[in-house]
């Protein structure tokens, strides 16, 4: 009985090794492998640096045009929270820019009483009966105390008049076409329009 499972197992042991590859296949298949691997990373690292190029450009872009409109500008991000007191009560606030549904909008919560104002989504603000702010590519803080608006009749740019900023404004933008700023003046946020 103990020669019968000896020679099984010797039997077993040798057919193993049989299905084993040699060790230049090993090889062979480690090499493969390695330079597939390789090859899916430095496709990944060049659509990550050409996705971080691209984002760079577009940042700098953005920078440029906020420096170029505005005194004292501070570029965000579209998912950053911006953070000022924009109504004026000594409390700071938080703004946020958010979809909801096929909307996107903002909203402002007050740092004194949790009062949430939404701006946007659809609804009429200031001058705009459905404003909406799915067009905006990017936002930032403005300090300055004054700026310009686009004064409109009648369908037709007629020029700009001087606006002062009595607190710290929002601004939104879409690169190469313009936006404005919410702002918030005589009890209440206003839209300041404006353009490249």
């Amino acid at each position: 009985m103990k020669l019968t499972i000896y020679i099984l197992t010797f039997t077993l042991s040798i057919l193993t090794s049989c299905r084993q590859p040699n060790s230049k296949q090993k090889n062979e298949q480690k090499i493969s492998t390695n330079t597939d691997t390789l090859n899916t990373e430095l496709k990944n690292k060049e659509a990550e640096l050409n996705t971080s190029q691209n984002l760079i450009e577009r940042t700098d872009y953005q920078k440029k045009a906020l420096d170029f409109a505005y005194e004292k500008a501070i570029l965000f991000q579209l998912t950053d929270t911006i953070t000022a007191d924009f109504n004026g009560d000594g409390y700071l606030d938080k703004a946020t820019l958010t979809k909801e549904n096929e909307t996107s909008g903002l909203i402002i919560k007050h740092g004194k009483n949790n009062e949430h104002i939404k701006i946007g989504f659809g609804k009429s603000f200031s001058t705009w009966e459905d404003f909406d702010l799915n067009w905006v590519d990017f936002w930032g803080l403005v300090n300055d105390s004054e700026t310009y608006e686009i004064v409109i009749e009648d369908a037709e740019i007629i020029g700009e008049r001087k606006v002062n900023l009595v607190n710290p404004s929002i601004v939104v933008r879409k690169e190469d076409a313009g936006g404005g700023l919410i702002t918030f003046r005589n009890g209440k946020y206003e839209w300041i329009h404006q353009s490249d």
